[in-house]
């Protein structure tokens, strides 16, 4: 049974019967398990936390400067003259504070529709309700690849704006920059084929026995290849080719061990049938796949391609372990991958097995919840000044604008919002009274619809400053 999203006339009825019960039970107490304060990871992945908070520690930390010069990638008084319109539909800005998350400033409603960009807020929103949070300020980049603006060389981040480099969060970046890596929240949480929707459904997709599995590789995806593709080399010294096309040649030239083509090229089949293959063949698009996550429940061998790119747990995966690498020694050497599995055919087996009990320890919500909780947590430990919603101009709770996105346009079916909304935003003091008078879902609606809902919280930090001095 696939996830499906609930429109948002049936998700505000749902919200107010509840909202109705549980107001009605007030009386007699309504009790909520405390806060979270700890949880464990995978030590790779705690790992990787560690290593991306190292540019943090040798910057000195992030001042209220650094965080706040984020607001200058966007001249939001001359965005259509100066072409500016492109820069202030990137960065989605949250303060923390006493636990509950606010947005400073709103994406234009055009801009609000898509998974990649709802999952994040989703997630995080989840994960304030079942961790207790530090005080800390944030900026997700939304986008397939982490921004050139991030870059590190020699030790120095590329960031243009003076200050300090911020923190920013993606789902996906390279070594050589400064972004703090979070989980593909989207992917994993809002599609009818989400990571969520196929673990809800582990026991039909292992239902599939090893032994009725086609013995061949298979793949399908949109033909394409990324930019940083002609940047890698192969072992042998040549420039990689691109996968989501040489990898469709390579099935033309040997059926017989490959069915991986582009839709223009093969016919498409759904997520959740793919297991009736031994091996899946993955690949990135403009950056991490976004279907590799969901590969390793699948009960399949996974034959993965090079990349430079990684996302939140790639460090806990090893080759022969939890998959089969290609495009390592050449270009071709997939057919030498596939070779090897046909060859060796229990040890394919239990990369498999390998990488779906990966996965439902990993990868799970709780797991990804965790996650972000520890993220943030040592994120705190690097600020060297207090967040406050007083010295910014917006902050919106978070609960108010997932119950606007829940409810309006494009976004309102492109994610899921039931479970969380159900289960938290009817009891979340912070999407009551005053504070939902004052940010209320028309006042919402204006301020996105205006798509100039972009405070320079940098000039102001600075009269606050000049202020405060004069007193």
């Amino acid at each position: 049974m696939c996830y499906m999203a609930l429109s948002g006339a049936i998700l505000g009825v749902i919200l107010l019967s509840v909202a109705g019960q549980v107001a009605g039970s007030q009386g007699e107490g309504t009790w909520l398990p405390p806060k979270k304060t700890s949880c464990d990871l995978h030590p790779a992945i705690e790992a990787r936390i560690a290593e991306d908070m190292k540019f943090f520690d040798e910057q000195g930390g992030i001042s209220e400067e650094a965080a706040t010069s984020v607001c200058q990638y966007c001249d939001i008084e001359n965005w259509k003259e100066g072409g500016e319109e492109e820069n202030c539909n990137k960065p989605q800005r949250y303060l923390i504070q006493n636990g509950t998350v606010y947005v400073t400033n709103l994406l234009p409603t055009d801009k609000t529709g898509s998974f990649e960009f709802l999952g994040l807020l989703v997630e995080l929103y989840e994960t304030s309700q079942v961790y207790s949070l530090p005080d800390v300020e944030l900026t997700w980049w939304h986008g397939d690849n982490a921004p050139s603006y991030t870059v590190v060389k020699d030790g120095k981040s590329a960031w243009p704006y003076g200050s300090g480099t911020p923190a920013v969060v993606s789902w996906s970046k390279w070594k050589e920059n400064a972004v703090l890596v979070v989980p593909y929240s989207g992917a994993f949480r809002c599609p009818d084929d989400s990571f969520d929707a196929l673990e809800a459904q582990i026991t039909g997709i292992a239902g599939i026995p090893w032994e009725e599995r086609k013995q061949i590789a298979f793949g399908r995806w949109n033909a394409f290849c990324t930019h940083y593709i002609s940047w890698q080399k192969t072992e042998d010294g040549q420039v990689m080719k691109c996968p989501r096309t040489h990898v469709s040649n390579l099935s033309f030239a040997r059926p017989d061990l490959l069915d991986a083509h582009d839709l223009a090229h093969g016919h498409p089949v759904p997520l959740h049938k793919q297991n009736a293959f031994r091996y899946i063949v993955s690949t990135d698009g403009w950056s991490i796949s976004s279907k590799f996550d969901k590969y390793l429940l699948m009960g399949s061998t996974i034959l993965r391609a090079e990349s430079t790119r990684f996302g939140f747990y790639y460090d806990a995966i090893k080759p022969y372990v939890q998959f089969v690498p290609f495009m390592l020694k050449h270009s071709d050497d997939l057919i030498e991958a596939v070779e090897w599995l046909q060859a060796h055919d229990a040890e394919a087996r239990r990369i498999a097995e390998e990488a779906r009990r990966f996965a439902l320890h990993h990868l799970s919500r709780q797991a990804r919840l965790c996650y972000l909780f520890r993220l943030i947590t040592e994120l705190s430990k690097r600020v060297r000044y207090k967040p406050d919603c007083k010295r910014r101009q917006m902050c919106v709770p978070l609960v108010q604008e997932v119950k606007f996105l829940a409810s309006h346009g494009r976004s309102a079916k492109a994610c899921r919002y039931s479970d969380v909304l159900i289960k938290y935003g009817d009891v979340d003091p912070d999407g009551q009274g005053a504070a939902a008078e004052k940010w209320s879902m028309e006042e919402l609606r204006r301020l996105h619809a205006s798509g100039r809902a972009w405070p320079r919280d940098d000039r102001f930090v600075k009269e606050l400053g000049r202020l405060s001095r004069r007193r």
